[in-house]
């Protein structure tokens, strides 16, 4: 069935983020029990037809008594519980942790609120578009390459209206960080027979998928012109039609400029990740500019794949889904729903090998299974703890022991090998020392031991191996084929480690025309849709925060990582875990990314869609710009004189004549959802992000002191930290030598070039 085959989930989730937990749970195995309200599923979307696949379901009022006594009895049963209430909510009807874990002690209990508990925001009704405003999510678009000083600039320096983005994405980070802290739970509870909390707030989660972007030296100083390579841009092409190459790596840069006959740009240093002037970034992005506009953008695209580069058209959801990659690529599955007929909805983002694709069944309809849960209660006492090697969960990271191998090479691979130190396991992070800089070292290496090493000598591949000997995971981001050309695939690696567990991430899937294509986050998500929803067909725009595919696919990646390590306690085995780019944004992008025979593909995007609806939209104040989320009319008639029609032009109004402060108070004193937009930098700031451990500022060794993100997952009673900053590249070369028992060779080896130390 699956890793989780035989752990119980009970899931209270509503709206996005806890159906989401559940589903990644049940589509891993776990036997997953959804409680909903009398009439079904809150938010009423097409989407629960994927969120609620694989599960089974019960309605229960929860405030009748006799229905209340249900709910308890279930939580006395389950392995997990996931609940994304405000806090207090569930401690008021009896269901909260302490409660439950009075009767059973070894419950993983997973709680998503939109703010944390001791944060003053933590009763607002946390709409993701609410926590989207909190964390900078709405920003004006504005030209690629200026984005990184974008963020930094005060409110007064930015221009532009802000841009709605129609995506969950705050939940959809919460509900990855939130399976991975619950099988990480659950691997400590194998070994000491306690339960513990998960806690990620949609706020901490959402800082985390700023990324690279909340990395600031300090003390910062804003910077004005180009900062991003011209070579990773998107152009206009001769039909109209966008397209984003990704060229940021000098070599691919060198190919496109032989191909657009310009070798001039080479012989001048314009390939290389920094350009030498402004004049040069606005020279290049002309010439790319005018050749671009001389085919259509589908021609183009086949072009850049006939050589090998990295580049997609900038297509809408629908496209992607007719798209031949999508449907041959292993992306999506089909699934008869009860409701909306044969469907195709986004697959499970990681695969385990020791597990075969099974039958995915759709989401139930409400109550479906009432009976037969009823009766598995009555003959059922309460679940048995395990039996506790240890009775005092120890106070370390709940991956402590387990060693790691990262040779990944772009930002998914050592995102994940970065999430797994900070879970506690030791990751050594492998580069080669003649492959160019190390983009965002500081922010996706930290927590790790660095080693420059030239595998490509015979002494150099002798020491990867010895590495791969020790190691229970490995992880590779590598370019398709790369790994068997360098003689370290996963058939390799498990027959000299069995045992090992071997995590892969490819950019389009395993299978299907463009399964050996490099890609990126940039031209993953220009080909899946979320360009175009963002900025609209006419200028589709990267989304705010460029990199959240491969950060989300990172974590994807870790949490099949750590289901495997249950699988591997249990058999001794080793297996392979592959995880993809593609997949990960039909995650992020799983409310639109469902085809049906009735399917309407309406959804909001472009610079003129500044919400979902009334209720849910960004308005404008006398000082500037905020985001309102109400669950119905009824909500607001104490403010408005009357709603319907006139409801979107009668908040408007109402908006104008106040300021930003003066609107979100009155709208939360009436219990709705409301936030100013903030940049990042306040939020980075906030006293809350540095108490929780989502802002780090730390003194980094030859730099001083650099401000990063901390870890997502919050665990009771396993410790989770950001661990050391990173150092110099290679600066761990003698400790990972001694591992080995070769730590009397270095100076020999760096003498010989098999080994660097920056």
């Amino acid at each position: 069935m699956g890793a989780l085959e035989n752990i119980r989930v009970v899931d209270f989730g509503h709206y996005v983020a806890g159906p989401v937990v559940g589903m990644l749970l049940a589509d891993q195995g776990a036997e997953v029990i959804k409680i909903d309200p009398p009439g079904g599923p809150r938010f009423k979307s097409e989407a629960n037809a994927t969120w609620n696949r694989n599960k089974r379901s019960i309605t229960l009022n929860l405030k009748r008594s006799e229905e209340l006594t249900i709910a308890r009895a279930l939580v006395d049963r389950a392995d997990v519980v996931i609940e994304n209430f405000r806090p207090g909510v569930m401690d008021r009807l009896g269901l909260g942790e302490a409660d439950a874990r009075t009767v059973n002690p070894g419950l993983i209990y997973a709680s998503m609120p939109g703010f944390g508990p001791e944060d003053s925001r933590a009763d607002i009704q946390a709409w993701d578009g609410v926590v989207l405003a909190a964390t900078d999510a709405f920003r004006p678009p504005v030209e690629y390459r200026e984005m990184v000083q974008q963020l930094h600039r005060k409110p007064k320096d930015r221009v532009g209206e802000p841009t709605f983005t129609a995506e969950p994405m705050a939940s959809m980070f919460a509900a990855l960080l939130t399976s991975i802290g619950i099988t990480s739970a659950l691997a400590v509870r194998d070994q000491t027979g306690r339960g513990q909390r998960v806690e990620v707030p949609l706020f901490d989660a959402m800082i985390q998928a700023t990324g690279v972007y909340a990395l600031a030296q300090l003390p910062f100083v804003p910077t004005h012109g180009a900062a991003m390579n011209p070579w990773d841009h998107q152009y206009q092409c001769s039909d109209g039609r966008w397209i984003h190459i990704a060229c940021n790596h000098p070599a691919h840069a060198e190919q496109l400029a032989k191909i657009i006959d310009r070798a001039d740009f080479i012989e001048r240093g314009y390939t290389e990740r920094r350009l030498p002037t402004a004049e040069a970034h606005h020279e290049v992005i002309l010439a790319l500019t005018l050749e671009m506009a001389t085919n259509t953008a589908e021609m183009w695209e086949m072009k850049l794949i006939e050589h090998g580069l990295p580049g997609a058209v900038c297509r809408s959801a629908s496209e992607w889904m007719n798209h031949q990659q999508a449907s041959q690529g292993g992306l999506f599955i089909s699934v008869d729903d009860d409701e909306l007929g044969p469907t195709r909805q986004p697959a499970p983002v990681v695969d385990l090998s020791a597990y075969p694709p099974r039958n995915t069944e759709p989401a139930p309809r409400p109550d479906q299974h009432r009976s037969i849960i009823l009766d598995e209660l009555a003959s059922s006492p309460p679940l048995a703890s395990p039996p506790a090697s240890n009775p005092i969960s120890p106070v370390v990271g709940p991956l402590s022991g387990v060693r790691v191998l990262d040779i990944g090479s772009s930002v998914s691979g050592p995102a994940c090998g970065r999430t797994l130190a900070e879970l506690g396991a030791n990751v050594i992070k492998v580069n080669h020392p003649n492959r160019g800089s190390v983009l965002f070292h500081h922010d996706i290496n930290r927590a790790k031991q660095s080693i420059l090493l030239d595998s490509d000598t015979d002494e150099g591949f002798n020491i990867f191996w010895d590495l791969v000997e020790q190691a229970d995971i490995v992880v590779d981001d590598l370019p398709a084929g790369e790994t068997e050309r360098l003689g370290i695939s996963y058939e390799a690696i498990a027959e000299q480690n069995p045992d090992a567990i071997y995590v892969t991430i490819n950019a389009y899937g395993d299978t299907g025309p463009w399964a050996k294509l490099e890609g990126s986050s940039e031209t993953v998500e220009a080909t899946t849709g979320m360009q175009v929803r963002f900025g609209g067909p006419d200028k589709p725009e990267v989304w705010p925060y460029g990199l959240v595919t491969e950060y989300s696919t990172g974590y994807a990646a870790a949490f099949g990582a750590v289901l495997a390590l249950l699988e591997r306690n249990l058999s001794g085995q080793g297996q392979r875990v592959t995880a993809s780019v593609a997949k990960t944004a039909g995650l992020l992008q799983s409310t639109f990314l469902i085809d049906h025979s009735a399917k309407q593909w309406t959804e909001p995007s472009g610079p003129l869609a500044l919400g979902h609806s009334a209720l849910q939209s960004l308005y404008e104040c006398s000082d500037g710009w905020i985001y309102l989320g109400a669950s119905d009319e009824t909500e607001l008639e104490p403010l408005l004189e009357e709603t319907g029609a006139k409801t979107e032009a009668k908040l408007i109004e109402w908006c104008e004549q106040r300021t930003m402060e003066d609107a979100v108070d009155q709208l939360i004193k009436h219990g709705i959802g409301a936030h100013q937009l903030v940049w990042l930098n306040e939020a980075m700031m906030d006293p809350v992000a540095a108490r929780r451990g989502l802002s780090v500022i730390r003194d980094h060794e030859g730099i001083g002191l650099l401000r990063t993100t901390g870890p997502g997952p919050w665990l009771s009673r396993s410790m989770i930290s950001a661990g050391k900053p990173a150092t110099t590249l290679g600066g761990h070369a003698l400790s990972v030598l001694k591992d080995v028992g070769r730590g009397r060779d270095l100076d020999r080896l760096i003498e010989a070039g098999v080994i660097k130390v920056t």
